[in-house]
């Protein structure tokens, strides 16, 4: 911990940071082992999508759609800040589209998904969060949207 209250991810892997747990949990793909990080009143704003989700039911419906579009998917912790009650989380996510995302039916290609996450903790546990995704590289990756070219 530094002086001034802010870690950052640390690379022993015995010494998991909350956020690489909350990641573990999300590549498990499992209901179960993801929904007790999360309060039973949580609620997610999923900036990009422009939705917002509320408690586990909602929690279960976000998870599915996920998995269901990307039953593969695999997240990669970039990076860490935790500060008082906050955690962001710079992530990466692969996968396979193998399913509907947000009514795109499946490509059946590769992506990445660059994403970060602001979470507010209480009690050990994420109560809210804010989630900002890079839909429009996973669109050029499908084929929705042409390459940049410089």
């Amino acid at each position: 911990m530094n002086s001034d209250n802010t870690t950052m991810k640390t690379k022993d892997p015995k010494n998991k940071t909350t956020g690489q747990q909350v990641i573990d949990a999300w590549n498990s793909r499992t209901d179960e082992i993801i929904l007790p990080f999360y309060t039973h009143d949580y609620v997610v704003e999923d900036i990009t999508a422009g939705r917002i989700r509320e408690g586990w039911e909602g929690l279960r419906q976000w998870t599915k759609s996920v998995f269901t579009a990307f039953p593969n998917l695999h997240y990669t912790l970039i990076e860490q800040v935790e500060h008082d009650n906050k955690l962001v989380l710079h992530w990466l996510a692969k996968g396979n589209h193998q399913g509907p995302l947000m009514k795109i039916p499946a490509t059946g290609k590769n992506v990445f998904i660059h994403g970060m996450s602001i979470l507010t903790l209480e009690n050990g546990k994420i109560k809210h969060g804010q989630v900002m995704w890079d839909l429009a590289g996973v669109l050029r990756q499908i084929g929705l949207l042409p390459s940049i070219t410089h």
